[in-house]
């Protein structure tokens, strides 16, 4: 948790239309930000547990207690692909294997919206690892404790990516749901999460079978499956719900082929 990471800074393009900063609200609504950062980006305590630890999202506003008036949009996309703080240290819980692929363009409207919000003053809730969080990490169990260790920081960044209903741009949209499924998307306990939470489900072909591409994407929309049953906490239907028509065919596609 001492360790430093060097990781190169790549130039980011900058928006200010509103069509824009309104895409960048949508990403981050649709890919779960304010599960930790609140609903208005003030931050939010989201794991409060004596065992894994007492965890919460930082304030992105520019109120008191925010950051967003002290890092660049270089050092903000640093720290959402790589997991990395502005020190070069890592960032604890900070979800950056799901974002790890992030075009630069999709990085920039985010930040554009971040910037857009109004100020909340907050100051930072409490970080602080538990025994049991340090425990899991260390045998590889909740490897997004710190993602900075398990991300390619050499990794070369899209610059855009146009979104169609193909495999690559289903793949690009799928690393959104890494965090609960696990990389390979099969499902199992979610790491990290307290021993009350169902595990998620396996969402390869073969976990989808009771699924067509209509009834995948009124479930997310919806948070009801086909048989009529509800989707239980901490599944972000919600959240998943403002991924585009595109986004979801192009999810449905690539999930397919696993």
């Amino acid at each position: 948790m001492n360790k430093t990471y060097e990781v190169k800074s790549v130039p980011i393009p900058k928006f200010a239309k509103h069509a824009d900063i309104a895409e960048g609200k949508r990403l981050y609504q649709s890919r779960g930000c304010g599960d930790c950062h609140d609903v208005d980006g003030s931050g939010r305590t989201f794991i409060e547990d004596p065992a894994l630890g007492t965890l919460s999202g930082a304030n992105l506003t520019s109120g008191k207690g925010g950051i967003i008036t002290e890092r660049t949009d270089e050092e903000l996309a640093i720290a959402i692909r790589h997991g990395v703080g502005k020190n070069g240290r890592a960032l604890l819980f900070m979800p950056s294997t799901d974002f790890q692929g992030m075009t630069n363009e999709d990085v920039g409207k985010l930040i554009a919206f971040l910037r857009s919000l109004p100020s909340v003053d907050k100051p930072q809730g409490d970080l602080k690892a538990g025994p049991l969080g340090r425990f899991l990490f260390l045998i590889g169990e909740i490897p997004v404790f710190l993602s900075a260790e398990v991300i390619n920081h050499e990794t070369t960044h899209l610059a855009n990516i146009t979104p169609t209903v193909s495999l690559e741009y289903g793949k690009y949209v799928a690393t959104t749901c890494t965090g609960c499924h696990g990389f390979s998307l099969k499902g199992g306990p979610i790491q990290g999460a307290p021993p009350e939470w169902p595990p998620a489900q396996d969402i390869s072909k073969n976990g989808l079978t009771h699924y067509t591409e209509s009834s995948f994407i009124q479930t997310v929309r919806t948070g009801k499956r086909p048989d009529g049953s509800e989707m239980k906490f901490p599944m972000p239907w919600k959240s998943l719900g403002q991924l585009t028509d595109t986004e979801l065919k192009a999810l449905w596609l690539y999930l397919q082929t696993i």
